[in-house]
């Protein structure tokens, strides 16, 4: 379970927001390791690159640690969709897998998947709804599903104790 101060983006599950024409907001760091190096100039790339080129992770965390890279944050409009894929314009670029489209009420719509450098008309996300369920089936469990699930536990735990209580007052 998260800690309680992780902030929690808002979902929009039904997917209203979701039409061909509305707009939609994608943020994220899709440019990758390499292409976030390109934006320190050489001297400083190479002696980043020799401290953490073994490791991915820990060069990406260092350059945001040292705010050499900032989330790259786009507008633009849904093209197409379906039950499984929002087709959508807003920039991006590879390595943005995984980055929230946000709808025009702030929340989540989807979670992007795919970009064409060829078509900037057609990046891909996964609907919400859809990732929702996909993860239900790898045995995910929304906050809500675990609350639902320990009021129940907790219920069932009353109820045993008090059962235990009645048995014992019997024998008594």
């Amino acid at each position: 379970m998260l800690p309680a101060e992780v902030p929690v983006l808002p979902l929009e599950i039904d997917g209203e927001s979701a039409a061909i024409g509305k707009t939609v907001v994608t943020m994220g760091y899709p440019s990758g390791p390499d292409r976030l190096l390109a934006m320190v100039d050489d001297d400083e790339a190479k002696s980043i690159n020799q401290r953490f080129g073994n490791s991915r992770q820990n060069l990406i965390n260092f350059l945001a640690q040292s705010q050499k890279i900032v989330p790259l944050t786009t507008q633009g409009a849904i093209t197409d969709l379906d039950a499984k894929r929002i087709v959508h314009d807003a920039k991006t670029a590879e390595g943005g897998s995984g980055a929230p489209l946000f709808g025009q009420a702030g929340k989540v719509i989807g979670v992007n998947f795919g970009v064409f450098t060829e078509n900037t008309a057609a990046n891909m996300a996964v609907p919400v709804r859809f990732a929702v369920e996909l993860l239900k089936k790898a045995g995910w469990k929304s906050a809500e599903d675990l609350q639902k699930e320990s009021q129940e536990n907790q219920q069932a735990a009353n109820a045993g104790n008090s059962n235990t209580a009645t048995a014992e007052s019997r024998t008594k």
